[in-house]
């Protein structure tokens, strides 16, 4: 029992690097602002586009992934994944100008897209039902350690070597994943039945169909879209702008800064999904978290220039906060079954990374709107009513997450009712 337990736990860990791999990836581009405003002369509203391009590739593939899980596996999709997760890695660091740039980004979302729902298919076929809140949660926390890779590891090692070597290293370096892929993961536990895996297409199809009229998923879509999207904003692209900007600190400063965002997110979506799983009602911690979300984004909207000592214990809230996204990953697992994990988080995955996309897009198209025309070394620079006006985005986002999770619980009593619970 304990040799299985470890090679359940020794399973998830590669599946997990993988994530880890793909969020250090989708962040990186924050602590490289100025490097990639000057070397493809980008605007803000143009950067944000391309930072945004892994989001729109892997938001688009998540429901095909999720289908291609259920019937084929996920170790399959996971060294594939990896294999075309290097493709891109590569190419974005040889990029010569913005084309290519965007369509390296979009193989790395392509590549990485996959690695969430497969770690979360691999938790529900090597682990009990119970834990699947806590293993989600951990499955982020590993996820927000590789983005706390792409900050104050990655400005030091950028300002030792250069931008274009250490992402060439690191694009390389997903063929090393590919190889644990290999020699690790198994899709289930030895001598377990296979579930379902060979249900034809026009059943997933039937399947997915079904999801997509219920009323819980678009609640759900929207609570884990708009949980995430303000999280991937800040920390993924404009926190290091603003922190330098704004505050007038380094780059290798503001990306530690940046980091505690990134850590608090780690600690909250273990520990918020473990709640989860020990709260009958997760429609009401989910109001409860929007709820805070959207009180602690309103001080950066009305005073985007705070102090940095408000600031700081801020984005650590926040960070935490933007855990509560796992609660409803548990809401979908507890929903959905096992059988339909696959599609059903595919649906759910591809909201985060698809508002996550816009988020970092209209957050840049905002500072354009207030730009005053300032600019230093080709790159330009805005002041602290700029950011403000993006920080209203994030406060509008936890606003309409409480509203779904005003609909989320109606739903739930609905259900209840009609069952007599």
């Amino acid at each position: 029992m304990r040799s299985s337990q470890g090679r359940a736990w020794l399973v998830w860990s590669v599946a997990a690097g993988c994530y880890a791999y793909g969020f250090f990836q989708r962040v990186a581009p924050s602590v490289i602002v100025d490097d990639l405003m000057t070397a493809f002369a980008l605007d803000a509203t143009l950067l944000g586009t391309l930072s945004a391009a892994y989001f729109y590739t892997y938001a688009a593939l998540q429901i095909p992934l999720g289908v291609l899980i259920d019937r084929f596996g996920p170790r399959r999709l996971l060294l594939l994944g990896a294999i075309l997760a290097a493709l891109g890695g590569t190419l974005f660091a040889l990029a010569g100008g913005l084309a290519t740039a965007l369509l390296a980004r979009g193989l790395i979302g392509a590549g990485v897209g996959v690695a969430y729902i497969a770690t979360l298919k691999l938790v529900g076929a090597w682990f009990p039902l119970h834990r699947f809140g806590l293993l989600a949660g951990l499955t982020l926390a590993a996820g927000t350690l590789g983005a706390i890779g792409a900050q104050l590891p990655l400005a030091l090692a950028v300002g030792t070597f250069g931008w274009r070597p250490v992402l060439l290293v690191v694009g390389i370096a997903a063929l090393a994943l590919a190889g644990l892929v290999l020699a690790v993961v198994r899709d289930r536990p030895p001598g377990t039945e296979a579930p379902s895996g060979t249900t034809p297409p026009a059943t997933h199809a039937l399947g997915l169909a079904g999801m997509l009229a219920r009323r819980e998923t678009w609640m759900l879509v929207l609570i884990t879209g708009l949980t995430g999207a303000p999280i991937l904003a800040f920390a993924g692209l404009w926190g290091v702008p603003y922190l330098v900007q704004v505050h007038g600190l380094d780059r290798t400063a503001a990306a530690s800064l940046t980091s505690v965002m990134l850590v608090s997110w780690a600690v909250g979506g273990p520990a918020l999904g473990a709640l989860a799983d020990r709260l009958g009602r997760r429609s009401s911690l989910i109001l409860v978290i929007a709820a805070a979300n959207c009180l602690l984004w309103l001080p950066l909207a009305l005073i985007p220039d705070l102090p940095l000592v408000l600031v700081v214990p801020l984005t650590a809230a926040l960070g935490f906060g933007g855990g509560g996204m796992i609660v409803a990953f548990a809401v979908v697992r507890s929903v959905f079954g096992v059988t339909a994990a696959g599609r059903a988080l595919g649906i759910v995955n591809s909201a985060v990374l698809l508002f996550g996309a816009g988020m970092q897009t209209a957050f840049g198209a905002m500072l354009d709107a207030r730009w005053n025309g300032a600019t230093a070394g080709g790159t330009r620079l805005y002041d602290a009513a700029a950011f403000g006006a993006g920080f209203v985005l994030c406060v509008v986002a936890a606003a309409i997450v409480v509203i779904a999770g005003l609909g989320l619980r109606a739903a739930e009593r609905q259900h209840d009712a009609v069952i007599g619970r």
